[in-house]
C-alpha cells in the first residue's frame, strides 16, 4: 500500500476481510473451547455419579457404562444403570436374615458395621456429586433438566439406602439381645437339668457319716440353687425389658421365660422332697447311733458292778464308797443327759410318725430295761459297802482312840522323863526348893497317869477281841507301854536321890556367899571413906602432903585384906557360884577400886609437890593454889580425881574464865584450844595433875602480861612516875580507851596519903584488872 504498486483499497478490503474471518475463527474457537469444557464437566459429573452408584453393589463390581456423548449423554442407558445399582444395595440392606444363633448374629452385625462404615466413608463423595450437579444446574448447562432429574433420583436412592441400613442395624441389635437372652436361658436350663438328676437320686445314705455327707452336699446345692434362682430372676427381668422394647422376637421370649420358670419350680419341689427324706433318714440313723452310745455306756458300767471287792479295812471301804458315790453321780448325770436325750429323740420321731416308728420304740424299750437293771445293781452294791463301812468303823474307832491315848501317854512320859533326867544344877537354895516342890507335885499327878494307863489296857483288850491286824495309826503296843511304866518308877527314885544331894551342896554354897559378902562390903566401905578423906584434906600444902603420904601407906597395907577377898572369890568360882544376893561387889571390881585409890594417892602426892614447887618458883600464891584445888574438888562429884570436859568447862567459868555459851553440838573453838593443852590425847577426862599444871601456867602468864601493861602505862607518864594524868591518857589513847581508864582507875595517893588531882594509879588498876 505504501509503494502504490497495488490497489490500495483492494488490498485494504482484502486485509479487512482476512482479519474479520480470523476474528470469527478465534471467536468460534473460544466458543467451542467453552462448550468442550462444559461438556467435560458434565461428562465428569456423570462419571462420578456412576462411580458412586456402582459402589452400592454388594459384590463391589463396577457396572460397565456405555460411552456417551460429551454433549448429549444417553438418558435411557444411565437410568438402567441407576436402577441396577439401587436394586443390588437394596437387596443387601433389605435382607430378612438376622442370624439363627448368637454367633451368626454377631457375624452379621460385624458385616453391617463394616457397611455402615463404608456408608459414612462415602458420605463426602456423595456430597461432592450433589454439589457438582447443583453447580451444573445453576450454570444453565445443556441437559439441565436431565441433570436435576438424575440428581434428585440419586439423592432419593442414597437416602433410601441409609434408611434401610439403619433399620437393619436396629433389627440386628434386637437379634443380638434376643440371642444373649436365649443363651442365658439355655445355660440355666442346662444347670437345672443337671441338678434334677442329683435330686432325683434314691441314695439317702446307709450310715450316719454317709447321711451327713449327703446333707452337706444338699446344703451346698441349696446355696447354689439360691444363687441360680437370682440368676433366673435376672434373666426373666431381662426378657421383660426386651418385650417392653418391642423386640421382634417377643413371642419366643415369652415362651422361653415360661418354660424356664416351670423348670425352676419343678427343681424346687424335687429338692424339698429329697431334703425331707434325707432329714428323716438322718433322724433315724441319729437315734440308732445315740442308742448304740447309751448301750455301750451301760455295758461298761455293768462290768464295773460285777466285782465282789467290798474292802479289807475302813480306808479301803471308804475309798470304794467314794468311787460308788462318783459312780452314782455319773448315773444321775447320764440320766439327765444321755437317757433324757434318747427319750426326747424317740418321742420326737414317734410324734412325727416316722416310717421306722416300731423299730425305734422297740429299741428304746430295750434300753430302758437295761438302764433300770443297772440302777438296781448300783443300789445293791452301795448297800453292801455301807454295811462293811459300819463294821470297820467300830474297829477304826477303837484303833484311833487307842492311838490318841497312847500318843498322849507317851508324850506325858517323854516330858516326865526329860524333867526327871534333867541334871540337877541349881544356883541357890530357892532353886533347889522349887525343884523339890515340883517333884512332889509330879508324884501327886501319878494317880491320873495310872488311870490313863488302865484305860489303854482295856482298849487293847477290846481290839484284840476283834482278831484284827496291828493298829495302823500307832506303833505303840500295850507291852511297850507297860515297859515304859516300869521304867518311870525307877527314874522317880533316882531323881529323889539327886535332889537330896543338891540340897546339901546349895546349903554349903550359901555359907560361902555370906562370908565373901561380909569381907567385900567392909573393904568397899573402907575404900569410900579413904577416898573422901584424901580428897577433902585441908590445911597447908605441906600438911596435906604429909597426910596424903600416911593414907597412901595405909592403902598399901590393905592389900593383904584384898588378897583374902580374892581367895574367897576363887573358892566361889570353883564351886560354880555365879551370883551373890548378899553383896553387889565382885573380886575384880574391888581390885580395880583399890588400884584406882592407890593411883589417886600417888597423883595427889605428886600434885601437892608440884603446887609447892610452883608456889616457891613462879610466885603463884598458896591462896590461888588452894582456890584452884577447891574448885576442882567441888566439881569432882564422884571423888575420882578426874573431871570430864563439861565439868572442866564449868570449873573454868567458876574461876572467872569468860567462855562463850554455845548450843550442844555447835563448835567451840576457844574451849577446844584449851583442851588441846590440857587433854591433847582427847581421852575425855582432865586429871587433877593436868588441871593444876594448866592453871599454874595460866597464872604465870598473867603475871608476865600485867608487868608488860604496867610498863606501857609507865611509858605514857612523864619521867616514869607511878601515876598517869588525865591529859596524858587522852593524848596517847583513843577517846574510848581513855574514857574507860578514867572511869575505872582510882586517884593516885602518894606516900604521905595525899591525893593528887587529875592523877590516876595505873599500878593498882593493872593488878586489880589481872586478878579479876
Amino acid at each position: 500500500m505504501t509503494s502504490s504498486a497495488f490497489d490500495t483499497s483492494q488490498v485494504k478490503d482484502k486485509r479487512d476481510t482476512i482479519n474479520g474471518r480470523f476474528q470469527k475463527i478465534k471467536s468460534m474457537a473460544a466458543s467451542r473451547r467453552a462448550r468442550l469444557n462444559e461438556s467435560h464437566r458434565l461428562h465428569q459429573f456423570f462419571r462420578d455419579m456412576d462411580d458412586e452408584e456402582s459402589w452400592i453393589k454388594i459384590d463391589r463390581a463396577t457396572a460397565a457404562a456405555p460411552p456417551c456423548s460429551p454433549v448429549h449423554p444417553d438418558p435411557l442407558q444411565s437410568r438402567t444403570q441407576e436402577v441396577l445399582l439401587e436394586t443390588e444395595k437394596k437387596l443387601l440392606v433389605s435382607s430378612e436374615d438376622y442370624g439363627r444363633d448368637l454367633t451368626g448374629v454377631q457375624n452379621l452385625r460385624k458385616k453391617h458395621k463394616r457397611l455402615e462404615a463404608e456408608l459414612a466413608a462415602h458420605e463426602p463423595a456423595i456430597q461432592g456429586v450433589r454439589d457438582t450437579g447443583k453447580k451444573l444446574s445453576d450454570d444453565n448447562t445443556i441437559g439441565k433438566e436431565e441433570i436435576e432429574q438424575r440428581l434428585a433420583q440419586f439423592v432419593e436412592h442414597w437416602r433410601e439406602l441409609k434408611r434401610l441400613a439403619a433399620a437393619r442395624g436396629q433389627r440386628l441389635e434386637e437379634s443380638l439381645e434376643y440371642q444373649q437372652f436365649v443363651a442365658n436361658v439355655e445355660e440355666e436350663e442346662a444347670w437345672i437339668n443337671e441338678k434334677m438328676t442329683l435330686v432325683a437320686s434314691e441314695d439317702y445314705g446307709d450310715t450316719l457319716a454317709a447321711i451327713q455327707g449327703l446333707l452337706k452336699k444338699h446344703e451346698a446345692f441349696e446355696t447354689d440353687f439360691t444363687v441360680h434362682k437370682d440368676r433366673v430372676n435376672d434373666v426373666c427381668t431381662n426378657g421383660q425389658d426386651l418385650i417392653k422394647k418391642n423386640n421382634h422376637h417377643e413371642e419366643n421370649i415369652s415362651s422361653k421365660m415360661k418354660g424356664l420358670n416351670g423348670k425352676v419350680s419343678d427343681l424346687e419341689k424335687a429338692a424339698a422332697q429329697r431334703k425331707a427324706k434325707l432329714d428323716e433318714n438322718s433322724a433315724f440313723l441319729q437315734f440308732n447311733w445315740k442308742a448304740d452310745v447309751v448301750e455301750s455306756w451301760i455295758g461298761e458300767k455293768e462290768s464295773s458292778l460285777k466285782t465282789d471287792d467290798h474292802g479289807r479295812d475302813l480306808s479301803s471301804v471308804q475309798t470304794l464308797l467314794t468311787k460308788q458315790e462318783t459312780f452314782d453321780a455319773g448315773l444321775q448325770a447320764f440320766q439327765q443327759e444321755g437317757i433324757a436325750n434318747i427319750t426326747a429323740l424317740k418321742d420326737q420321731l414317734l410324734a412325727a410318725k416316722h416310717i421306722q416308728s416300731k423299730a425305734i420304740e422297740a429299741r428304746h424299750a430295750a434300753l430302758m430295761k437295761r438302764w433300770s437293771q443297772l440302777l438296781a445293781n448300783s443300789a445293791t452294791r452301795k448297800k453292801k459297802l455301807l454295811e462293811a463301812q459300819s463294821h470297820f468303823r467300830k474297829v477304826e474307832d477303837l484303833f484311833l482312840t487307842f492311838a490318841k491315848k497312847a500318843s498322849a501317854f507317851n508324850s506325858w512320859f517323854e516330858n516326865a522323863e526329860e524333867d526327871l533326867t534333867d541334871p540337877v544344877r541349881c544356883n541357890s537354895l530357892e532353886e533347889i526348893k522349887a525343884l523339890r516342890e515340883a517333884h512332889d507335885a509330879f508324884r501327886s499327878s501319878l494317880s491320873s497317869a495310872q488311870a490313863d494307863f488302865n484305860q489303854l489296857a482295856e482298849l487293847d483288850r477290846q481290839i484284840k477281841s476283834f482278831r484284827v491286824a496291828s493298829n495302823p495309826y500307832t506303833w505303840f503296843t500295850m507291852e511297850a507301854l507297860e515297859e515304859t511304866w516300869r521304867n518311870l518308877q525307877k527314874i522317880i527314885k533316882e531323881r529323889e536321890l539327886e535332889l537330896q544331894k543338891e540340897q546339901r551342896r546349895q546349903e554349903e554354897n550359901d555359907k560361902l556367899r555370906q562370908e565373901f559378902a561380909q569381907h567385900a562390903n567392909a573393904f568397899h566401905q573402907w575404900i569410900q571413906e579413904t577416898r573422901s578423906c584424901m580428897v577433902e584434906e585441908s590445911g597447908t600444902l605441906e600438911s596435906q602432903l604429909e597426910a596424903t603420904k600416911r593414907k597412901h601407906q595405909e592403902i598399901r597395907a590393905m592389900r593383904s585384906q584384898l588378897k583374902k577377898i580374892e581367895d574367897l572369890g576363887a573358892a566361889m568360882e570353883e564351886a560354880l557360884i555365879l551370883d551373890n544376893k548378899y553383896t553387889e561387889h565382885s573380886t575384880v571390881g574391888l581390885a580395880q577400886q583399890w588400884d584406882q585409890l592407890d593411883q589417886l594417892g600417888m597423883r595427889m602426892q605428886h600434885n601437892l609437890e608440884q603446887q609447892i614447887q610452883a608456889r616457891n618458883t613462879t610466885g603463884v600464891t598458896e591462896e590461888a593454889l588452894k582456890e584452884f584445888s577447891m574448885m576442882f574438888k567441888h566439881f569432882d562429884k564422884d571423888k575420882s580425881g578426874r573431871l570430864n570436859h563439861q565439868e572442866f568447862k564449868s570449873c573454868l567459868r567458876s574461876l572467872g574464865y569468860d567462855l562463850p555459851m554455845v548450843e550442844e553440838g555447835e563448835p567451840d573453838p576457844e574451849f577446844e584450844a584449851i583442851l588441846d593443852t590440857v587433854d591433847p590425847n582427847r581421852d575425855g577426862h582432865v586429871s587433877l595433875q593436868e588441871y593444876m599444871a594448866f592453871m599454874i601456867s595460866r597464872e604465870t602468864e598473867n603475871v608476865k602480861s600485867s608487868e608488860e601493861i604496867e610498863s606501857a602505862f609507865r611509858a605514857l607518864s612523864s619521867e616514869g612516875k607511878p601515876y598517869v594524868t588525865k591529859e596524858e591518857l587522852y593524848q596517847n589513847l583513843t577517846r574510848e580507851q581513855a574514857d574507860y581508864c578514867v572511869s575505872h582507875m582510882k586517884p593516885y595517893v602518894d606516900g604521905k596519903g595525899r591525893e593528887l588531882p587529875t592523877a590516876f594509879d595505873y599500878v593498882e588498876f593493872t593488878r586489880s584488872l589481872f586478878v579479876n
